[in-house]
């Protein structure tokens, strides 16, 4: 996720997945081409490729969407988004009460903060940004884990926000 609006008031993270589009597009082009070759010739393999032609598509319906998170201070509120194919989600949580961003290990040893921000990664493993508030309650930033490098950009994109 990257920082898209950041001023004193909010901060606007998204992740946009352009690449899962782009290479989407792509197989099902390419899929759908060569389903049309194979049937040119008569042939019967091109029902094949025309079954991996609608993988394409069918990916991007279940699986590509965009992500937001906005952290408002004149509302105090953090809005939490998601935004594919098949519509739309959004959470809205208190601003109020939030002490920091942190990064958390998901899976068999979740929960816990995985390495301080400045540290280097903490080994492989799936991760989550989450906001602990000042009673140590937890809200995860996404429902999908993600490497380290990308859970620590949100969190520290967070860190300076809330310190600025």
């Amino acid at each position: 996720m990257t920082p898209t609006t950041m001023t004193a008031d909010r901060l606007v993270l998204e992740a946009r997945p352009r690449r899962e589009i782009l290479l989407s597009g792509l197989a099902t082009v390419g899929f759908a081409a060569l389903a049309l070759a194979f049937f040119a010739r008569g042939s019967d393999a091109g029902v094949l490729f025309l079954v991996f032609a609608v993988s394409g598509p069918v990916y991007a319906l279940f699986f590509v969407e965009t992500r937001s998170i906005m952290l408002d201070r004149g509302e105090g509120r953090v809005v939490i988004a998601r935004r594919g194919l098949r519509g739309g989600t959004e959470e809205v949580h208190p601003l109020d009460g939030v002490a920091r961003a942190e990064v958390h290990r998901v899976g068999a040893q979740a929960g816990a903060p995985a390495a301080p921000l400045d540290g280097d990664a903490p080994g492989p493993g799936l991760f989550r940004a989450v906001l602990v508030g000042d009673d140590g309650a937890s809200v995860a930033l996404s429902h999908t884990p993600v490497g380290w490098d990308e859970a620590a950009a949100v969190a520290r994109a967070i860190n300076r926000w809330r310190a600025a």
